[in-house]
């Protein structure tokens, strides 16, 4: 179970050791007590809520704890800048293995959001989490770029509970103890059955030729 868990677990128990004692002495008749009790029951539940909607969110991040390999992409040319991209996903604990979209462009590009800890969260042994964002066809030629139209497809779940990422985005200083790494992203060529092996650590993102196609594409790029 991680620091999240046992805290939640803890508050959980808090509050019901309190609930018991408030309830207690209401039986009694001793209301002043009673809400002796009641008042930090009140904010081990409450904390013990927020903790729960925490947890939920963060259910839809992977956990990183070192280096990991996470994807393959591979791509196939339809025709000039046009490409089927495939992902097929090496962690598949929710169930999610494949992705196709399909892409123009010269280049592929891969976004991802990492939630990293510091601070005393950091000291209480709490792991960073990443979450794949976007894929995109990226045109090399500037003009290219801003005439033709983007191919973009979203890699995110739906979200669940707290919202960590926008919360950071929206206070920004005031949680010192979240960093959230914005503009996580490697872009590589898009070439006929080339293979890409896609591995993540603390640091972001990170690719490597997984074919001799993929290696010639990047000797030539």
């Amino acid at each position: 179970m991680n620091v999240l868990g046992i805290l939640s677990g803890l508050f959980a128990i808090i509050f019901v050791l309190l609930l018991l004692a408030s309830w207690s002495r209401l039986r009694k008749g001793r209301f002043l007590k009673a809400g002796f009790y009641a008042m930090p029951a009140s904010l081990a539940f409450l904390s013990f809520a927020l903790l729960l909607l925490v947890i939920s969110n963060l259910s839809t991040y992977q956990r990183l704890t070192s280096e990991r390999d996470i994807l393959l992409i591979s791509t196939q040319k339809i025709s000039n800048q046009n490409y089927q991209v495939e992902l097929n996903y090496v962690d598949t604990s929710d169930n999610h293995s494949l992705d196709t979209v399909y892409l123009q462009g010269d280049e592929w590009r891969l976004e991802a959001k990492i939630l990293k800890w510091k601070g005393w969260a950091n000291l209480l042994g709490m792991d960073s989490y990443y979450q794949l964002d976007r894929i995109s066809g990226r045109y090399r030629d500037i003009e290219q770029a801003t005439s033709k139209p983007v191919s973009a497809f979203q890699l995110t779940h739906q979200q669940r509970g707290i919202n960590l990422w926008e919360l950071k985005r929206l206070m920004k200083s005031n949680l010192p103890f979240l960093d959230a790494y914005f503009g996580q992203a490697i872009f590589l060529p898009l070439r006929d059955d080339a293979i890409f092996a896609i591995s993540i650590n603390q640091a972001g993102l990170v690719a490597r030729p997984a074919n001799n196609i993929a290696i010639q594409a990047l000797e030539n790029w």
